[in-house]
């Protein structure tokens, strides 16, 4: 099934090449074959319309079997004003901070909501327009089509495919992670549209379905007032047997904003947990408090412990549920993922605690209220 419009398809590669550092002036290839051009970011067009840059690590050998990561909004991949990601992965393979790995951007080609919403919503269909969900397209295309025919060009290591994204990148990353573990290896979302169709996706979690190779990311700026999308999910694959700190990680970023920016800073924590070249050690534990807008209801705040545990590689994640809370003084209410309500006039102090890991937190009079 051709999911991708060719002509289309021959509009967005014209217009991106200053982007993706090709020359205006290279040929656009046929779509009525698997074709491939460039040098520094190589434009692949597939028979089904779907096209991809391929940015392959700094010394890349095809004596050597590399991980690879896919990552959606391909337009916006490489671009410096987007995720900037081929002069991220590169530094991070440059320093030795992950291993060498192939990063695949794909093209949406102006069908996100298509792509990559799985389910219908009529809040989106009323607020953005109507759509049609073809996201299981979208993962046969990428697991029977694009993998075979990256297969045959480079060296890959198939046991190691990951896929990554942001907004509803980030949501088809997630739903394409747990729905076919057995071909995608990693799954990271990048403030993950996660609210679709009443969160949906946390129904895709799967009982005995995920091997300890398995590994999720997905993170959140809690100025998006959010944060309650996302723990769970968290604690959902904790439920089946996906260890949290080891196999699922999620971050909560104060003060980040739903933007290419706080993206950009956040890309390489992911990557450094999947690619690390060793198992990095949790190094040290920091609580901080956080005083949530709710986006739907301006009068409504969220109140919060978000202790972060810290790796030796500077990688960092969120404990929520895992962490242990202890009210010692005051008058006030602890949830089980950090969460707090005090009494006005009143100082609380929790104990927060996480394997060897402790710190005790003040809450302030009238925080937050």
């Amino acid at each position: 099934m051709r999911l991708f419009n060719y002509s289309y398809v021959l509009l967005c590669s014209i217009i991106v090449l200053a982007c993706a550092d090709l020359s205006s002036n290279d040929p656009i290839p046929s779509v009525d074959e698997n074709t491939c051009v460039g040098e520094a970011i190589i434009r692949c067009v597939l028979k089904s319309g779907m096209v991809v840059d391929v940015s392959l690590p700094p010394s890349y050998a095809d004596t050597v079997k590399y991980p690879i990561m896919l990552i959606n909004d391909g337009e916006s991949v490489f671009n410096a004003n987007g995720l900037n990601a081929k002069f991220i992965i590169d530094d991070l393979i440059n320093t030795g901070s992950i291993e060498p790995i192939i990063a695949v951007a794909i093209y949406s080609q102006g069908q996100r909501n298509n792509l990559y919403i799985p389910y219908l919503d009529d809040w989106i269909t009323r607020n953005w327009g109507s759509y049609k969900p073809e996201s299981e397209i979208y993962a046969s295309i990428i697991i029977n089509d694009l993998i075979p025919f990256l297969e045959t060009k480079y060296s890959l290591d198939k046991k190691e495919i990951g896929i990554m994204g942001y907004s509803l990148g980030g949501l088809v990353s997630t739903w394409m992670g747990l729905k076919y573990p057995d071909h995608i290896m990693y799954s990271a979302s990048l403030s993950g549209s996660f609210w679709v169709a009443d969160y949906q996706i946390f129904d895709e979690v799967k009982e005995n379905g995920y091997d300890p190779e398995n590994k999720f990311w997905f993170d959140i700026g809690a100025t998006t007032g959010e944060w309650n999308y996302y723990v769970p999910l968290y604690s959902a694959l904790d439920s089946v047997g996906v260890e949290p700190g080891k196999q699922s990680f999620y971050y909560e970023d104060k003060g980040a904003r739903h933007v290419f920016s706080d993206w950009r800073k956040r890309l390489e924590l992911p990557l450094k947990l999947f690619f690390a070249p060793s198992e990095p050690t949790k190094e040290k534990m920091e609580v901080i408090l956080q005083c949530i807008q709710s986006s739907q209801n301006p009068d409504l705040r969220f109140k919060r412990m978000n202790p972060i545990i810290t790796f030796s590689n500077n990688a960092k994640y969120s404990l929520a549920h895992t962490a242990k809370y202890t009210l010692e003084s005051g008058n006030g209410q602890l949830g089980s993922e950090g969460s707090f309500l005090n009494e006005a006039g009143e100082e609380l102090k929790v104990l927060v605690e996480y394997l060897h890991f402790t710190e005790e937190v003040i809450i302030p009079e009238n925080y937050c209220n």
